[in-house]
């Protein structure tokens, strides 16, 4: 397997305009006319600039019954296709936003519960003996151990996070 950066590949890149026309090849085939009028060059000029791209093994020609496309060769994408990074990037940051999320919540909601049980059971003892009768004080922490306050940071990041697992599905699915 050849290099992806060799000599003739670096030589081929040098020039803006064949830069711009892998770039917009990387997205999808096109023919000399449709890179002509979107790069606003002349015909001639764009099929010059292909003809080194296709020197340099970046673009093959893709003949058809009418027209002649051009697209990336192997070597073209593996330079401007990322096929694999972009969804692992975002599915562990998913991931993690979801973990931390998670964490997040059921470490909160845990040390609400213990703080307002501590709270309880000191309020509850009078001169180290239980008191046969709760005071005002045990009877409030009693209410707070059921209104547990909601944490929203955390609902905000598993909903994140699962949005971005919704978006990575959509577009493996695309």
């Amino acid at each position: 397997m050849a290099e992806v950066l060799d000599k003739g590949t670096i030589k081929a890149l040098s020039a803006e305009a064949r830069q711009q026309m892998v770039k917009l090849l990387a997205k999808r085939p096109y023919t000399a006319s449709e890179i002509s009028k979107l790069t606003g060059r002349h015909v001639t000029t764009v099929t010059q600039h292909l003809d080194i791209l296709e020197k340099a093994d970046l673009v093959k020609k893709k003949p058809t019954s009418k027209w002649v496309y051009y697209e990336l060769t192997d070597k073209g994408e593996r330079l401007f296709k990322p096929k694999f990074y972009s969804w692992v990037i975002v599915f562990s940051i998913s991931v993690v936003f979801m973990f931390v999320g998670f964490l997040r919540l059921f470490r909160f909601d845990s040390m609400t519960i213990t703080k307002n049980m501590e709270a309880f059971a000191n309020d509850g003892a009078v001169g180290g003996a239980a008191s046969p009768m709760m005071t005002e004080s045990a009877m409030q922490t009693a209410r707070d151990v059921e209104a547990v306050p909601i944490d929203y940071i955390a609902y905000g990041l598993i909903i994140i996070g699962l949005i971005g697992l919704v978006y990575l599905a959509y577009k493996r699915m695309k």
